[in-house]
């Protein structure tokens, strides 16, 4: 089937981050995924942790980047730099439901830091499940895009907002036996001095990126801002956006809990997508320690969003960043 036009969700696109601040931490993520079309992929991925001077410079504190292959998503090659000999314990490893638990189980002390690596590798299955979007984009485009096995429709009814039971998708997928697809607005370029460097996406490429900055501490309180983006490369080149998330907050920096938290939906693919966005306050009064397992283990049905929900389970890296600062 074409692409959907008539069920789209919001397209506001974000065009440019908010300058750094001096003293703010700054912490950012990419996972780039290059789908072969035979069921390999080589994946790429980078985070970094700088420190503000100024607007205009930054001091790096950590990065890490780790590069891997992948035949029908289960980890054959791993490495990274720096170098980490732990990492070829993934071999063989899956990247779907139950690796979020291998990692935690072979690097807890990742875990336990809420480390770049852990981040990487936490943050990797929602990666690996949205790169999916890349051969239905090509399938499309070809024409050749295949039809659902029977009873796939009602499957997925009630898995978050977007595929609620009577939402758009659900129905369309029921009626046409495909999941709709939408082509997103072109994806504006960010570039600050506080980002990390990668690679250009090559066609048919698609990145996960997540920038967290925690401002400076006043009367025992952070703000902080999150930016949460997928993209896609088609085969002209062109970079358009899947998903994207902003968020804002405050964290009280004794207790390390969630005081406020505001959600804002910058681009989501279907029209009923934003109706979970009313979910983020709910970890308001989390601390941050216990919000990665509570959203998993909380958030879940029609009244939330997947990658809201990764989103907010992110912002627990502030804990890192906190530590980052008091060092």
């Amino acid at each position: 089937m074409p692409f959907v036009t008539d069920i789209v969700g919001p397209q506001r696109p974000v065009q440019a981050w908010p300058p750094l601040v001096a003293g703010a931490v700054r912490r950012t993520s990419t996972i780039d995924t290059h789908p072969a079309g035979t069921g390999e992929s080589e994946v790429d991925l980078r985070a970094r942790d700088v420190v503000a001077r100024d607007p205009d410079m930054a001091d790096v504190l950590g990065e890490v980047c780790v590069r891997a292959h992948l035949t029908d998503r289960v980890v054959d090659d791993i490495a990274s730099h720096p170098h980490d000999t732990r990492l070829v314990q993934l071999l063989g490893s899956r990247v779907g439901p139950g690796f979020r638990a291998t990692v935690n189980k072979l690097l807890p002390d990742e875990a336990e830091r809420a480390s770049l690596l852990h981040l990487l590798l936490d943050d990797w299955v929602g990666a690996a499940l949205v790169s999916g979007y890349a051969l239905q984009h090509v399938a499309i485009t070809l024409g050749i895009e295949e039809k659902l096995p029977p009873g796939t429709a009602d499957n997925m009814a009630g898995i978050c907002a977007g595929f609620a039971s009577d939402a758009s998708l659900v129905p369309y997928a029921r009626r046409n036996g495909t999941i709709p697809s939408v082509h997103g607005p072109v994806a504006p370029p960010l570039v600050d001095a506080g980002m990390h460097a990668f690679e250009p996406l090559r066609a048919h490429g698609m990145r996960r990126f997540r920038r967290l900055d925690l401002g400076p501490v006043d009367a025992g309180s952070a703000e902080f801002g999150a930016h949460f983006r997928d993209t896609h490369v088609d085969g002209d080149g062109v970079e358009t956006i899947v998903h994207e998330y902003t968020v804002l907050g405050s964290v009280d920096t004794s207790t390390r809990t969630i005081e406020w938290v505001t959600a804002t939906v910058q681009v989501l693919p279907w029209q009923e997508c934003p109706g979970a966005i009313g979910s983020a306050a709910r970890v308001e009064g989390m601390t941050l320690s216990d919000m990665r397992g509570r959203i998993r283990g909380e958030f879940v049905g029609t009244t939330t969003c997947t990658h809201l929900n990764d989103t907010l389970r992110a912002i627990a890296d502030l804990d890192a960043l906190l530590d980052l600062r008091a060092r």
